[in-house]
């Protein structure tokens, strides 16, 4: 249950640095905004549908390779941003480090899940 606590903390604490980088992107950019919202919000339901389906391994399973598919993307916009120089290198290290731990957690989860089948 730790492992499941700290995913879910990791994620959420994601979630509100990624806001706080979203706000201050231009209005123009609005689509990339909505994007990277919409992949790290199905990042907290996922997690949340990873802790509830406790007894059906497939759904955990699934779950966490769509986390990181999606992690995946998350990185991609932020490359993005970081690349169209909308944000600077210290912040941009410092979310893709918050996105390195919830990717570690899942690799960590995923290989005890196929481990546990």
């Amino acid at each position: 249950m730790d492992n499941n606590f700290k995913l879910l903390s990791s994620v959420q604490k994601t979630y509100w640095y990624l806001n706080k980088i979203l706000i201050n992107l231009p209005k123009k950019e609005i689509t990339l905004k909505t994007h990277l919202d919409n992949y790290m919000l199905e990042v907290v339901e996922l997690t949340y549908s990873y802790l509830i389906n406790k007894n059906n391994q497939k759904i955990r399973i699934s779950n966490i390779k769509n986390i990181l598919i999606n992690i995946s993307m998350i990185d991609f916009f932020l490359l993005e941003i970081y690349h169209r120089k909308y944000i600077k290198t210290k912040k941009y290290k410092s979310i893709t480090n918050y996105i390195l731990e919830i990717r570690k957690i899942n690799y960590g989860l995923l290989n005890y899940e196929k481990n546990n089948i």
